[in-house]
């Protein structure tokens, strides 16, 4: 079994669930039949869709956990058919939890649709923006360190450095830092990227420039070199498409959840359910 799947069995209720909502929509001519369970048919989408609603399993390829995947879905429909064979459908815990699993799926269903009245390209390239205009792009340096215990090591490498020594060769041999087998080199970051004292003191270095004076952190001393200045590349609207969307569907959600607030006779009680909130 694949190993993201091994404690797959002991989550049947959040499969089960997903099943039922992998059960709400027609199935398309593309969407074919991958097994059959005493002739209940178990579509490739149903796999799809319970992929996508096990957080462990969303980001893993539908065919790398195919197999193991599909045996817990028979499984779990085997069991299904037994239970109604007992009529156990009709069990007053079992109603509830229908009751229950239907007002979700209604909900998910609901919600889907008048997102995706309201969410087109035009809405979302209006996002990106205005996203860009309030995130500008801001400087990066490319910048090397040497990092060191004490004061008097820092400046014993500073006056090495004026003497003509590379830097990147003596932070190799002197920096204390998880950079110094890198020869320093932090590449690219941004202001806010550092801890403030590195920061003012790096981005207020010309390019090829070298800190005349040891810069103390609570990591210890550092000598910094500026390699490069550049502006930064603002993502593109592709790269942030995902981000706009799920920002632009949160925010229609709850618009319209206020909205039937609006028009609701709502009631709230003590957790003992003995007296009404004001």
């Amino acid at each position: 079994m694949h190993p993201m799947l091994s404690a797959l069995k002991s989550r049947t209720a959040g499969l089960a669930l997903a099943l039922c909502l992998a059960a709400t929509g027609a199935y398309a001519a593309d969407d074919p039949v991958v097994a059959t369970v005493n002739g209940e048919e178990i579509h490739r989408s149903a796999l799809e869709q319970i992929r996508a609603a096990i957080p462990y399993l969303k980001d893993v390829p539908l065919e790398h956990v195919y197999d193991a995947l599909l045996d817990n879905v028979i499984d779990l429909t085997l069991v299904a058919e037994e239970a109604r064979k007992t009529g156990l459908e009709k069990d007053p815990v079992v109603q509830r939890n229908i009751k229950a699993a239907e007002r979700q799926i209604l909900r998910t269903v609901y919600l889907t649709r008048e997102i995706d009245k309201k969410i087109d390209e035009t809405k979302l390239k209006a996002d990106y923006d205005s996203w860009l205009k309030d995130n500008p792009p801001q400087t990066e340096i490319h910048a090397r360190h040497i990092l060191l215990e004490t004061e008097k090591d820092a400046r014993a490498a500073i006056a090495e450095l004026k003497a003509g020594k590379d830097f990147a060769a003596l932070a190799k041999e002197k920096s204390t830092g998880p950079s110094a087998s890198n020869g320093g080199d932090l590449g690219y970051f941004k202001q806010a990227d550092m801890v403030k004292p590195f920061a003012d003191a790096a981005f207020a270095l010309k390019v090829g420039a070298t800190s005349s004076e040891p810069v103390k952190t609570q990591f210890g001393w550092h000598v910094i070199k500026v390699e490069d200045k550049r502006t930064a590349k603002a993502p593109s609207f592709e790269e942030m498409k995902p981000q706009l969307h799920d920002k632009a569907a949160g925010d229609i959600a709850m618009q319209i959840v206020k909205g039937l607030r609006e028009h609701a006779a709502v009631k709230k009680f003590s957790l003992d359910g003995s007296a009404a909130k004001p």
